[in-house]
């Protein structure tokens, strides 16, 4: 970790040398851009404007492939998917897909629809990795959002950013303890640190063109985010490996969830099938209530126990 630490310290660093000698090559530079021909300006206006449509088109195939985006074609090929597997007359099994295809019909997108329905199945997932596997985690809530945020971003972008945040969190907590302030405000200086690590890291990213953290959506990185605030209260009960391992497992589950979201053949059941998917989700959650046995990662730990006995 420490090793990470000074990683991301020494770009920081960089960054922040690179931007003060931007600065003091200023007046060079708007000199040479006066004195530049017409036809050097047009083509450093053509340069700016492909790159400017490049970066249009990733955005564009981004949001095509993003469940969580209404304006991309997401919603259009799940439309499609629901006409071209047409069900019969309204009856008893059925009432959902009837409501469901007639909302489509009205304008309701139907990706939000498929969010909808995966996400019970997102958290039962997580409640059986924690209470049958025994797993740990924020909770249930906050590794079900981030799986949606990852299904958003890419996991790989996704785990990748919540890195990035993990490391800004720990950075800020070093830097704000000495400021000896009370909960509240030191929950917000270290948000605020965070806020500023994160926004100079996609600066930086800009200049390497990286595009899966330019086309990034300001949400899935504030619901990253809300990892900070648990990271923190988790420090105050256990110990920074504890800490660590409880956010790693979070994290585990949560690229689980992103991975089983991106599934068309899981999206496209769920649309056609919602009330069984509803009726499956709550009967695995009322199996997994009644376990009371051992977790699996317990029976490894004490297996030396349990043979003795």
């Amino acid at each position: 970790m420490k090793k990470l630490i000074a990683a991301f310290l020494v770009g920081l660093t960089a960054f922040l040398l690179a931007t003060s000698l931007s600065f003091a090559q200023t007046a060079d530079l708007l000199e040479e851009i006066f004195d530049a021909s017409p036809g050097a300006a047009a083509t450093e206006e053509g340069s700016l404007a492909s790159a400017s449509a490049q970066a249009e088109q990733q955005l564009k195939e981004k949001k095509d492939q993003d469940i969580t985006d209404t304006s991309g074609t997401k919603k259009g090929k799940l439309a499609t998917f629901l006409d071209e597997h047409p069900i019969g007359s309204l009856s008893w099994y059925n009432p959902l897909q009837h409501a469901i295809r007639e909302a489509v019909g009205n304008g309701l997108p139907a990706n939000i629809i498929v969010l909808l329905l995966l996400f019970p199945m997102i958290t039962s997932l997580i409640a059986f990795a924690r209470h049958v596997i025994g797993l740990k985690g924020f909770g249930v809530f906050i590794p079900a959002v981030l799986s949606v945020a990852f299904a958003s971003t890419g996991i790989l972008t996704g785990a990748v950013v919540f890195i990035i945040v993990l490391l800004a969190t720990t950075i800020a907590k070093l830097s704000v303890k000495r400021l000896r302030l009370p909960l509240l405000p030191r929950t917000a200086m270290l948000l605020w640190v965070v806020s500023l690590l994160v926004a100079l890291t996609l600066i930086a990213s800009s200049w390497f063109g990286t595009a899966s953290l330019l086309t990034l959506n300001i949400f899935p990185i504030l619901i990253v985010m809300l990892i900070t605030e648990n990271f923190i209260s988790t420090q105050l009960f256990n110990s920074q490996k504890e800490a660590l391992s409880i956010t790693f497992e979070t994290l585990l589950v949560a690229v689980l969830g992103a991975f089983i979201i991106n599934m068309e053949t899981i999206q496209q059941f769920v649309l056609l099938y919602p009330e069984l998917s509803l009726i499956a989700v709550a009967i695995i959650n009322i199996l997994v209530g009644r376990y009371t046995g051992l977790r699996l990662l317990e029976k490894t730990r004490f297996q030396s126990i349990i043979e003795e006995e």
